[in-house]
């Protein structure tokens, strides 16, 4: 479980039941992370914005540290879950970003030391 951290701010109230969607999305998230990393923190906000002029908006933004790496997410609708649905789909597509950038670093930097090592053995 991904320790969060909820804030409410504008118009919203955090009810039980709001807590507990969140947390239910929360979860989509900790398939996308490695089960090993206990540095992972989430903060949550989500809130109303505009004013007179634009009506009321629901914003949520996701803040999620990792070892490695910092990723946010924001996204602005008219209905409060749609905003938290998008919000985590953007997230969990940044971590797979972050993910495979990642993973094509140190598969490049093996590469480069595989023939490296070629160079020094003689080998073909």
């Amino acid at each position: 479980m991904i320790p969060t951290r909820l804030m409410a701010t504008g118009a919203v109230v955090l009810t039980d039941d709001l807590k507990a969607f969140i947390e239910e999305k929360v979860e989509k998230l900790e398939k996308v992370l490695d089960p090993n990393d206990t540095s992972v923190k989430a903060d949550i906000e989500v809130g109303t914005t505009g004013g007179a002029r634009t009506g009321e908006q629901f914003r949520a933004e996701i803040n999620l540290s990792f070892a490695g790496g910092f990723v946010r997410a924001e996204a602005t609708t008219d209905s409060l879950r749609s905003s938290i649905d998008e919000a985590i789909d953007e997230a969990r597509r940044e971590l797979k970003t972050a993910r495979t950038k990642k993973r094509g670093l140190l598969r490049r930097s093996a590469a480069r030391m595989k023939n490296f090592l070629r160079f020094w053995s003689g080998g073909k």
